[in-house]
């Protein structure tokens, strides 16, 4: 066979980015996303964002604006973007999730159809010394896994499936309780592998913003969306992520 003969593998870009809910009309919003349209991505998930991020080609869903912290026009702690549209879009998840951190759906990809669900699992000190003040150190972060490993298990599969977004744990486990690690991990073991495990090349650290799919897919390539300017300045504290995803 030639070289030319060889089909090129079809790949579904995908970006996951907590950008620190820089606005697009800042200057650090627009780099944000000068350096996505870049890697003309496929699918985009973004965390702490607004909902005028994204490009106007393609389709945008949002989880609802209540996450428990006074809310703020067009702010969202999670939302997807793809080329296609959504159907079958779930904000809800299951009613044990803190609101406003989740959002599932259906798009078309390169890979065919994908149900991609959008999560923003909350840090350690969600609602202690800040918003409700009402949960102690890790409650809302142990809540959430719970109420996704119920959303998980009535799930069907039928067809390829990823989570993606800020997990708020780095995997292998850094800082997070054991307890905590090991939830997020039989969370997600039964159905999914984390793309993003383990030292990633050319990442500085350990990300904890993340990919997981289900075994029909698998990363080809993950490269790191540098947060810094050429001086030094952060544009984000989140390093972002360009996964390339194949089929298995």
């Amino acid at each position: 066979m030639k070289k030319s003969d060889v089909i090129p593998e079809k790949r579904c870009r995908i970006v996951v980015w907590n950008i620190a809910w820089r606005r697009l009309v800042s200057p650090a919003g627009a780099k944000i996303r000068a350096r996505i349209d870049r890697l003309r991505p496929d699918v985009i998930c973004v965390t702490e964002g607004h909902t005028d991020f994204f490009p106007r080609r393609g389709e945008m869903v949002a989880a609802v604006a209540d996450y428990g912290y006074s809310p703020q026009p067009g702010r969202r702690k999670v939302m997807l973007w793809s080329r296609q549209p959504w159907s079958a879009v779930d904000r809800l998840g299951d009613r044990q999730m803190p609101t406003g951190r989740f959002v599932v759906g259906e798009t078309q990809t390169p890979l065919g159809p994908v149900r991609m669900a959008g999560l923003c699992i909350p840090w350690s000190h969600a609602h202690v010394a800040t918003g409700r003040r009402d949960r102690k150190i890790w409650q809302d972060h142990q809540t959430y896994l719970f109420g996704l490993e119920h959303f998980l298990g009535r799930e069907s599969f039928e067809i390829p499936t990823i989570l993606a977004g800020d997990f708020n744990q780095t995997i292998p486990r850094s800082r997070a309780p054991m307890p905590l690690y090991e939830q997020l991990i039989a969370t997600l073991a039964p159905s999914f592998n984390v793309a993003t495990a383990g030292q990633l090349a050319k990442f500085k650290k350990p990300p904890i913003d993340h990919l997981a799919a289900t075994t029909e897919l698998a990363a080809a390539s993950i490269r790191p969306i540098p947060n810094l300017e050429r001086s030094g300045k952060q544009l984000s504290d989140h390093i972002g992520l360009c996964i390339d995803m194949v089929r298995a």
